[in-house]
């Protein structure tokens, strides 16, 4: 685990906001839609506001050796935090590893 991202956020934000270079898994579809983001656009959207000064940690990919995860967590206006883990696959796509609120108990420190 580091305390410097591994990716710089604004290529990650380049690469979510075009369908052909992003990966959004059904289950982080339906967790955010429980937090009212309706579809990938609006998740987009909000990763787009992410600020790099909300970096929580990077830390290597359990299923993916050799890829690392920048965790960011986030609030929301509601007084709520998102947990959004972000990677770069290794053919170059923007990925969203998790989308949910946050619990204060993810991945540890």
């Amino acid at each position: 685990m580091k305390r410097t991202p591994t990716y710089h956020l604004d290529e990650l934000k380049r690469l979510l906001a075009d369908p052909a270079t992003r990966i959004i898994r059904q289950r982080d579809r339906a967790a955010a839609a429980s937090l009212g983001y309706a579809d990938d656009d609006e998740m987009v959207e909000r990763i787009n506001q992410l600020r790099s000064d909300e970096l929580y940690k990077s830390m290597p990919a359990e299923k993916c050796p050799g890829l690392w995860q920048d965790v960011y967590i986030t609030a929301e206006e509601n007084g709520d935090s998102l947990y959004i883990k972000l990677q770069k696959s290794y053919d170059g796509k923007g990925v969203v590893i998790s989308f949910k609120k946050d619990t204060g108990a993810n991945d540890g420190p």
